[in-house]
């Protein structure tokens, strides 16, 4: 073995972690939403969360002394901050927010859930990544799993109207940030307080349309404070890290097991119940990421 080969697994090694880390991380905020801010609407949360989270960012870039790095980091591509940042962070969850106000959870997650397979094909088709036949079907294959881990014994008919609009273009975008990010050369402090920046602003744009809750029980705010500090800024910061350390095939199988960890949260937490038909998509979803995290690892150690 070489001395560039081990390097290599070595940093593969700590992508898979650092996503499966984040992953983690976002599966708990179904869990946080039911405890701490059920009654809130979900417009303000999200403009709380991501006033907090970038808040946070801004205070450890300052801790970090790298005001000088995002002044450097701005002025090199402020376009694609500006885009970037619009898109991951306010397009995506304000479509995010419609599809929950016109839909079935279960219908926004289900279609949500495909922009692992769009992470794929954009990554394909816009930066030549590597694509294999076997690669695309153990996907599609995971989101069955996804389906029937959701989908509980019902059948989830997905209409063609505005909620089902908005639901798929938050998946688009949310695969084009991640592709986006993935595919540019920025410190990711600078990086994600610039992304979480321009969200807040275009999230501000529509509180005229949104309307925005300014009182708040204590039990909403430790809930806000959560969603700002772990899922917003902790695991995006690791996510962003874990795209420019894998490939984007690893990073999409990995993602699809986030529903799968939010589904035990509930059992373990919220006393949810389990259903036969969740256990067979259990064993499909993770014996598809299974098979295609292997086939891929394969693939980069022999390349």
């Amino acid at each position: 073995m070489t001395i560039d080969y081990l390097k290599k697994s070595a940093f593969g090694f700590k992508g898979l972690l650092y996503a499966l880390l984040a992953i983690l991380i976002w599966a708990t905020i179904g869990v946080t939403f039911k405890l701490t801010v059920p009654h809130l609407d979900s417009f303000t949360t999200t403009l709380y969360v991501t006033f907090l989270s970038t808040c946070v960012l801004g205070i450890n870039i300052v801790r970090q002394k790298k005001l000088v790095i995002l002044q450097k980091e701005w002025k090199k591509q402020q376009f694609f901050f500006v885009i970037a940042g619009i898109m991951g962070m306010g397009i995506q969850q304000i479509c995010g927010l419609k599809g929950y106000q016109l839909l079935p959870a279960s219908q926004v997650v289900v279609m949500f859930y495909i922009y692992p397979l769009l992470m794929t094909f954009f990554g394909a088709l816009w930066f030549h990544e590597r694509l294999s036949r076997k690669s695309v079907l153990l996907l599609i294959t995971g989101c069955a799993g996804v389906y029937l881990l959701i989908a509980k014994n019902q059948i989830l008919a997905i209409q063609l109207n505005l909620g089902t609009a908005a639901t798929l273009t938050a998946a688009t975008t949310w695969a084009l940030f991640c592709v986006l990010i993935k595919h540019k050369n920025f410190d990711p402090d600078a990086g994600m307080f610039l992304f979480n920046l321009f969200g807040l602003l275009f999230l501000l744009g529509l509180v005229p349309a949104f309307g925005l809750t300014l009182t708040l029980t204590s039990t909403q705010w430790l809930g806000i404070i959560y969603l700002a500090v772990f899922p917003n800024t902790i695991a995006s910061l690791l996510w962003n890290q874990a795209l420019h350390l894998n490939s984007t095939q690893i990073c999409s199988m990995i993602a699809l097991l986030t529903p799968l960890f939010s589904l035990m949260f509930n059992v373990s937490i919220l006393h949810e119940s389990i259903m036969p038909i969740q256990l067979i998509g259990f064993i499909i979803l993770v014996g598809s990421v299974m098979l295609n995290l292997g086939s891929c690892l394969r693939f980069k150690s022999s390349y």
